[in-house]
């Protein structure tokens, strides 16, 4: 009995010690908590757009070669007409050399240009980019600026 006696005594001396955190540094905690998830979320959107940008260039690379696969089979790049849809169904027999109408990452048809609205190649690929305006500065194409 006294054993347990000393130990609530002990128990009791110890939480006098122990002091809990006010109001006033709990919302200090939740004020830094908040700033850090911002500042997480920014860096993550960010990166979300590289990534979506990135994945579009490679698929304006992958349209580009097989529109140069095309006049390496066929002898001429498809007209401005014809656009992607000869890709799609080549004339006499030959394979498909897409699979689908190409789309950008934002969900929009590249578009073909033949001639190109730039630069001196034989023909554009174009995305509208992130906005789906055609002719804003997110626009991608498959030829390199100069400026």
């Amino acid at each position: 009995m006294r054993r347990r006696h000393n130990l609530s005594r002990r128990v009791a001396a110890a939480r006098q010690g122990e002091r809990g955190m006010t109001l006033l540094e709990i919302m200090i905690v939740i004020a830094i908590l908040g700033m850090l998830a911002g500042v997480i979320v920014v860096a993550v959107m960010n990166q979300l757009d590289n990534a979506k940008i990135k994945a579009t260039q490679l698929k304006i690379g992958n349209v580009k070669s097989a529109v140069n696969t095309f006049y390496a089979t066929v002898g001429q790049y498809p007209t401005q007409s014809e656009g992607f849809r000869i890709l799609l169904n080549p004339p006499d027999g030959l394979k498909p050399m897409l699979e689908g109408e190409p789309k950008d990452e934002w969900g929009n048809a590249l578009m073909y240009f033949n001639p190109p609205k730039q630069g001196n190649a034989p023909f554009e690929i174009r995305s509208k980019g992130a906005d789906g305006q055609e002719g804003t500065d997110d626009d991608l194409s498959s030829i390199k600026r100069t400026n």
